[in-house]
């Protein structure tokens, strides 16, 4: 316990007010015994803020007997109850998401800048054994510090230093309440498998045996603090808005990259995140590193592309095939513009003149096809409009989408803004019609 009082002297908390979570199992009762113990000398506020997960009959009574011990202490109780669940469905990611918005809540409501929670060193062992299982980043392996920062406040650990075993101990020896999660044996649940079979034979090599994850965890925290400051200096570099460099991004060492990846990502995913693994992060990276132009199907309906020195992701969108018909103008539904104009002066690409004898109108205006292929201007042959695409380096999410004019048989006569057909004439040459493209309705 020395070491648990210890911390908690060390975080300069004298005359002011703390939160602490407390759901009423051993671990949590023994943290406000101990923050009580402390009341006094250090004059400290407690505030206790209880979540009711609203999954167990024994639930309701738990939280009283919470209330019930505050009452009696002259602690302020502060409770919320889980109605629903989103999506009607629990999962111990959505419920710490609903525990820690309620502790933001209470903690800006008191005015406080720490938030206690009763992880212990059995807690970490576990936490740490799962993500090594599971497979997680260097920060994800080394599971939770003693003290990490949220939204502006602290949040401190000082059970770390305690196993499940010992504190049980202390609280049957003072004779504290405290509630017993039947749940917690319930082999369908992973973390209770760790805790039942795995943590035991751990012990029996050393009992203290959460000093060495500590030692372990601490370890990798500082690696990851150094690894990430140096990413930052590298993302600043490698990244340009919405993309990333590719032939930079390959110069890095190969786990700054992981970094920078996996924090340009968390950037598009954030609460997300998790859906991204370590196979994604392993493909993109060989994907970057042979340069090869391609889309890579990612979750939540995004998708990466990998083109012309950029990898960016977008979301997935749903190509609608259009086809329109015009004589004098068209707007399409991204507000481009398809227009005769006869009295223009441009000769860009934007601008195509006709010979309304060489075509058969009316004019039709539609998204690519499967083996389009146009007879370009000055070039024998035809080719591909996919190639033209590459060649002028349009963006894979705009290709399936973009406008392609045909005349009346079906004949691609231009692809506005990009190549004309062989059917444009020179302005010395016989033509009656002008067509102009204003891309957005600006030209």
């Amino acid at each position: 316990m020395d070491l648990v009082y210890s911390f908690i002297y060390n975080l300069n908390i004298e005359n002011s007010t703390v939160v602490a979570a407390i759901s009423g199992g051993p671990d949590s009762m023994l943290l406000l015994d101990i923050l009580l113990n402390l009341r006094d000398k250090l004059n400290i506020k407690i505030i206790v803020a209880h979540v009711h997960h609203n999954l167990r009959q024994e639930s309701d009574e738990e939280a009283k007997q919470v209330e019930k011990f505050c009452i009696e202490n002259n602690l302020i109780f502060e409770m919320m109850k889980i109605e629903n669940y989103p999506n009607d469905k629990f999962s111990e990611e959505k419920a710490r998401k609903i525990r820690y918005e309620f502790f933001d809540k209470i903690v800006k409501k008191y005015k406080s800048n720490i938030l206690f929670t009763a992880h212990h060193g059995d807690d970490l062992i576990e936490t740490v054994l799962m993500r090594i299982t599971r497979g997680s980043s260097l920060r994800g392996y080394a599971g939770f510090s003693k003290l990490s920062t949220r939204l502006g406040y602290k949040i401190a650990r000082p059970l770390i230093y305690l196993t499940k075993n010992e504190i049980e101990k202390i609280l049957n020896k003072k004779n504290i309440w405290y509630a017993k999660d039947m749940s917690n044996h319930d082999d369908s649940y992973t973390r209770n498998r760790y805790r039942k079979y795995i943590l035991p034979e751990l012990k029996k090599e050393s009992s203290k045996i959460h000093y060495k994850f500590i030692d372990f965890n601490n370890k990798l925290l500082i690696a990851n603090q150094y690894i990430e400051k140096e990413s930052e200096r590298f993302y600043k570099k490698c990244v340009n808005s919405d993309y990333i460099i590719i032939d930079k991004f390959n110069k890095l060492d190969q786990i700054i990259k992981i970094y920078v990846l996996e924090k340009f990502l968390n950037d598009i995913y954030k609460e997300d995140i998790s859906n991204i693994s370590n196979r994604h992060i392993n493909i993109i990276i060989d994907y970057m590193m042979n340069k090869t132009n391609s889309t890579i199907d990612l979750p939540n309906n995004k998708e990466a592309i990998i083109e012309y020195n950029k990898f960016k992701i977008i979301e997935k969108v749903s190509i609608v095939k259009y086809e329109y018909t015009f004589t004098d103008k068209i707007i399409l539904q991204n507000g481009d513009i398809i227009e005769v104009d006869n009295s223009t002066n441009l000769t860009s690409n934007y601008v195509i003149h006709l010979n309304s004898e060489e075509i058969k109108l009316p004019f039709h205006v539609r998204n690519k096809q499967k083996k389009d292929r146009m007879r370009v201007k000055n070039m024998s042959g035809t080719k591909s409009i996919s190639d033209i695409f590459t060649d002028f380096k349009l963006p894979k999410e705009f290709r399936d989408s973009y406008p392609i004019v045909t005349d009346d048989t079906g004949e691609i006569i231009w692809i506005p803004g990009i190549k004309k057909s062989h059917l444009d004439r020179k302005k010395e040459e016989k033509y009656d019609i002008i067509l102009k493209y204003n891309k957005g309705g600006i030209l």
